[in-house]
C-alpha cells in the first residue's frame, strides 16, 4: 500500500518489469484495499496486489524440517567454529576448534559470515550486510489476510503463528554494530499507524542479509581452488532461492553442469 499518489506512480515502472516477467499485479483503489483488509487504518492512497504470491507463517518450522531431512539422509551436524582450512592435492583439511577433518570438497554457504571463511581460500569478496529489523507484536486474533507492505517505511506486516511481525528496512552496517533502536521504534510507530489494533511488542531482533554490489549471489567454484565451492550473497531471498542454489551446487560438486546458466553468479566476477 502507498501513502501518496507520488509513491504509487513511482511504483509503476517496477510493476511493468514484473508484468513483463509474468508476475500478475492488480492495481487497487482505496476502496479495494478496505474490502480486502478492513482492519487497516485508511492512511493509504492506493495499492497493488501481487496475485499468486506465497508466504509462510512459520519459516523456522520449515527450516527445521529441511534440517531433519538432511540428518535422515546421512548428514552430520558439527557445531564448531572453523579456524582454518588447508588444501592438499586431493583433499581439504579443515581445522575445527577441537578436531581436524579431511574432505574431498567444502562448500561455504554461511551467508553474511562467508567473507571471513572465503579469505582462508585467498578470495576476497566485497560482501556486506543489509540489516533488516523485526518487531513481533502480540495478536490474539487474525488482523490481516496477507502480507502488507507499507511504502512509506519499507517494511512488511505479516500474520505469523506467534503474532504479527513487522519486518524490513535496509541498513548497510556490517556484522558487529549494535542494533539501531531508533529504527525499531520507527517500525513500531509506523506499524501501529496502519494497524492500530496491534498488541504489545513481544520481541525485537535484526537479521543480517548477505549483500554484494551487483545484488546477485556468488554460486560456483573458487577460482583459487576448485575444491572450494561457494553459495552465498542472496540478499533478502536466500530462503526462497536455497533449493535451486542447492541443486546447482550439487551439480558442480559432482562435476556436472547445472540445467540453468549460473555464469552471472561466478565468483571470479570480483577481483
Amino acid at each position: 500500500i502507498y501513502d501518496s499518489q507520488k509513491s504509487f506512480n513511482q511504483s509503476r515502472e517496477k510493476n511493468l518489469l514484473r508484468i513483463k516477467n509474468n508476475i500478475k499485479v492488480q492495481e487497487l483503489t482505496k476502496k479495494d484495499i478496505y474490502d480486502l483488509e478492513p482492519n487497516l487504518s485508511p492512511v493509504y492512497y492506493a495499492g497493488d496486489l501481487f496475485i499468486g504470491s506465497r508466504h509462510t507463517t512459520n519459516p523456522l518450522a520449515i527450516s527445521k524440517k529441511i534440517f531433519d531431512k538432511f540428518i535422515q539422509m546421512g548428514g552430520i551436524f558439527l557445531n564448531e567454529n572453523v579456524k582454518n582450512f588447508e588444501s592438499k592435492n586431493n583433499f581439504i583439511k579443515v581445522f575445527f576448534e577441537n578436531k581436524i577433518e579431511e574432505f574431498d570438497k567444502i562448500l561455504i554457504a554461511t551467508g553474511a559470515w562467508s567473507k571471513s571463511l572465503a579469505k582462508m581460500a585467498d578470495d576476497n569478496f566485497p560482501l556486506d550486510t543489509e540489516r533488516g529489523y523485526h518487531v513481533l507484536f502480540e495478536s490474539h486474533s487474525k488482523l490481516i489476510n496477507r502480507p502488507i507492505g507499507w511504502s512509506q517505511s519499507g517494511f512488511y506486516l505479516v500474520q505469523m503463528e506467534e503474532g504479527i511481525r513487522a519486518a524490513g528496512t535496509v541498513e548497510i552496517a556490517g556484522l558487529d554494530k549494535p542494533a539501531n533502536i531508533k529504527r525499531l521504534k520507527m517500525i513500531e510507530y509506523q506499524a501501529r499507524k496502519i494497524l492500530p489494533q496491534l498488541g504489545r511488542v513481544k520481541s525485537t531482533w535484526l537479521g543480517r542479509r548477505p549483500t554484494l554490489p551487483d545484488s546477485m549471489p556468488i554460486i560456483g567454484e573458487s577460482n583459487k581452488d576448485n575444491k572450494v565451492l561457494y553459495a552465498f550473497g542472496h540478499q533478502h531471498i536466500g530462503w526462497t532461492l536455497g533449493a535451486v542454489t542447492g541443486k546447482a551446487i550439487c551439480h558442480i560438486a559432482n562435476e556436472s553442469k547445472p540445467n540453468f546458466d549460473i555464469s552471472p553468479f561466478n565468483p571470479s566476477r570480483f577481483n
